[in-house]
């Protein structure tokens, strides 16, 4: 009777344990994008974590990534960033205020339906330390367009109504 205790058990113990390594893996994924580091902003919606992970901010689509050339220089060569003005590019405006936002910060992503794109990028909601929302933030502030994709449609009510603020008010480069 002992034995057949002790089997049992055994094989409990043995049951858990496999339970256990199938089922962290997930947890594992989902916590290595906790506190994660912006390494670099692509653009307004893209981002660089982990050395090189590419990140797509759900629900925004902004301009694409400005060309070096944009950059001003001191004669020291050091680069000049003045305040955007109506000759600024838009590309650069979206850029500056995403890179200031984001870049260097230690960020937390979030997550829906669908994790990576059909690139096999991952799909995010990225929040900073003072749990804003950055997708939303650019969006409220004008630098980038509204871009609602099923299935990941968990903020879509908040989106839509961060972007209308921004043309309401003519913030950024949708009130220009």
């Amino acid at each position: 009777m002992r034995k057949l205790f002790f089997m049992i058990a055994l094989l409990t113990g043995a049951y858990a344990s496999l339970a256990h390594a199938q089922l962290n893996p997930l947890l594992e994924s989902t916590s290595r994008y906790q506190n994660v580091r912006v390494e670099r902003v692509i653009s307004a919606d893209t981002i660089l974590i982990n050395g090189n992970e590419k990140v797509m901010l759900i629900g925004i689509k902004a301009p694409n990534p400005p060309k070096k050339e944009y950059a001003q220089r001191d004669s020291h060569g050091f680069i000049v960033e003045d305040a955007p003005t109506p000759e600024t590019p838009v590309e650069v405006a979206s850029y500056r205020f995403a890179a200031d936002l984001l870049e260097g910060k230690t960020v937390s992503l979030q997550f829906d339906s669908q994790r990576r794109n059909e690139d096999n990028v991952l799909e995010a909601y990225v929040f900073l330390p003072d749990k804003r929302m950055a997708n939303i933030e650019i969006l409220r502030n004008g630098f980038a367009d509204l871009k609602i994709r099923p299935p990941n449609m968990l903020y879509v009510d908040k989106f839509r109504s961060a972007y209308q603020e921004a043309r309401r008010e003519m913030r950024g480069v949708i009130g220009q």
